[in-house]
């Protein structure tokens, strides 16, 4: 029997040896040594991979199990030794706390993000037991390119224990972090609603419930999300999403809309940075830059030892030139999701970010070098 044991046990160790060797480590995400950006190298798709306590395996089971459209796929999770080892799928698009740095939601908007995490907290509070997440921030929220809403991390997520009376650890961010959460008592579902409370108010207000909760109805419904005493609070999000509906019925006409805050049409993404928001004192300083641009490209001169260069040579290294610099706005401006996908361009470290321009802007010159070389031999 021991034998059978030990073959088995041989086994599943070759089995998670196999699954890990299928992903390449591409390097860290936000420069967090316990999260990896790796690469399948059978079918080629990008996915996360995280460490972590090993009391999540519950957790991740859990998801892995109940797939949703509002919450990262799992692909596996596997014990290794004391930690656990998460590849998860990687989510392109950027996070609620970056969005609204840059602009300002309407209530509308911000209800219906509120909405989706509504959602996507359902069949983790109907669990039985229930799971708590106990981390939902602006931070953990990701908006997808396709403009849907996801939540990211479930790393301090736990399982309700009934009869505890309060929890083992204090965890979670302070601001968004419900009050039970820091000993005293036992978090449950009511601990995410009085999060997502906050986080309604910081989406309209940029501020917490302690320094301004917003007014109107709204603010009522944010107001019975925060208590400090949970049986004060709505007891469950269907709760809260019946309020957020009651006050704007016009967001439930829109469940297919835009969550975050861009009504534009689709042909809007692709068109340069300035004219994407279609706000015209940006359109307006685009252009400017725009001619600004085009006038240095038109009236540069290309010199090759001290020789004035003319006809398609000067006019090679110029576009060389011009297209060097679209690309570097386009990183700077983030076109289409380039600068999400360059995890050191996303640092919260600006020293890193800047050094992250200047490798990329190296990046640049040398490709032009090396097509200019190229053209060079050809000829």
């Amino acid at each position: 029997m021991n034998g059978k044991a030990r073959e088995e046990g041989e086994k599943m160790e070759l089995s998670k040896e196999y699954i890990l060797s299928q992903y390449q480590e591409l390097g860290l995400l936000n420069e967090n040594e316990n999260v990896r950006i790796v690469r399948n190298s059978i079918n080629g798709r990008i996915a996360v991979k995280k460490y972590m306590n090993i009391e999540q395996t519950a957790i991740y089971a859990f998801l892995k199990s109940h797939r949703s459209d509002f919450i990262p796929q799992i692909y596996e999770y596997i014990e290794d030794g004391r930690q656990l080892i998460v590849i998860e799928e990687y989510i392109e698009g950027r996070n609620l706390e970056d969005i609204l740095r840059e602009q300002k939601l309407t209530i509308e908007e911000s209800v219906c993000i509120v909405k989706r995490i509504c959602r996507a907290l359902y069949p983790l509070h109907m669990a039985r037991p229930s799971i708590v997440c106990r981390d939902l921030k602006p931070e953990n929220i990701m908006i997808t390119l396709q403009n849907h809403v996801k939540i990211i991390d479930f790393d301090i997520a736990r399982i309700v224990s009934p009869g505890k009376n309060r929890d083992t650890v204090v965890m979670g961010t302070e601001g968004f972090a419900a009050p039970e959460q820091f000993g005293r008592r036992q978090t449950d579902c009511r601990s995410d609603i009085y999060a997502l409370g906050t986080i309604l108010n910081y989406m309209i207000l940029r501020k917490f419930p302690v320094e301004e909760i917003a007014g109107g109805q709204v603010g009522a419904v944010i107001h019975r999300c925060v208590f400090v005493n949970p049986d004060e609070r709505f007891q469950n999000v269907e709760e809260l999403e019946r309020a957020l509906e009651t006050l704007y019925p016009s967001v439930v006409r829109k469940e297919t809309d835009k969550p975050a805050g861009d009504k534009q049409p689709k042909w809007r993404r692709i068109l340069p940075p300035g004219f994407r928001s279609g706000t015209p004192w940006k359109m307006l300083v685009a252009v400017i830059g725009y001619l600004l641009m085009f006038n240095l490209f038109l009236s540069m001169e290309i010199r090759e030892e001290d020789v004035l260069l003319t006809g398609w040579r000067a006019w090679f290294q110029k576009i060389l030139f011009l297209l060097s610099q679209l690309a570097e706005i386009g990183f700077l401006f983030n076109y289409m999701g380039c600068r999400d996908r360059v995890s050191l361009l996303n640092s919260k470290n600006l020293l890193l970010r800047v050094a992250g321009y200047v490798v990329l802007d190296f990046a640049f010159i040398t490709i032009a070098a090396l097509l200019w070389m190229f053209l060079e031999i050809l000829i």
